[in-house]
């Protein structure tokens, strides 16, 4: 039998069709992976309550300084704070706004700060030390 090209196509052809059957072939164990879902971004802008805390955990009982995010997404400051501290904000945000919080506090001691959105807490840290402690936690909203 000789071969045109006809011929050759339509071969081709169906071993085409048949390796795709053979790859499309139903796992017998019904293994099939579930697809991962996709988070929902959440939508911006939002507005969220934001608070900042700071506690002593040990030594100190106040801090010379604090400087946080305010509402308008400036810088406000306190000076010669009596621990522990709270301050609560309502701001409206966008995708990858910031806030910043900080302290400076002169002694002996460990000072835990808290940053809280919608009353999750998103940084935590304990900073110490054993003449001068200070800190910063930024958050970026995601």
């Amino acid at each position: 039998m000789k071969m045109n090209a006809k011929n050759m196509i339509a071969i081709a052809g169906a071993a085409i069709l048949m390796t795709g059957f053979a790859a499309c072939k139903k796992d017998s164990n019904n293994n099939t992976p579930t697809p991962t879902p996709t988070p929902t971004p959440t939508a911006y802008p939002k507005t969220v309550n934001i608070e900042y805390t700071l506690t002593k955990v040990t030594g100190i009982d106040s801090v010379s300084t604090i400087a946080y995010t305010n509402e308008s997404g400036g810088t406000s400051s306190a000076s010669n704070v009596r621990l522990p501290f709270s301050k609560k904000i309502t701001r409206t945000v966008n995708r990858y706004d910031n806030l910043g919080y900080g302290f400076n506090a002169a002694g002996t001691g460990s000072v835990q700060m808290k940053i809280l959105v919608d009353g999750t807490v998103v940084k935590d840290q304990t900073f110490s030390g054993t003449t001068v402690i200070s800190g910063t936690l930024p958050y970026i909203f995601q």
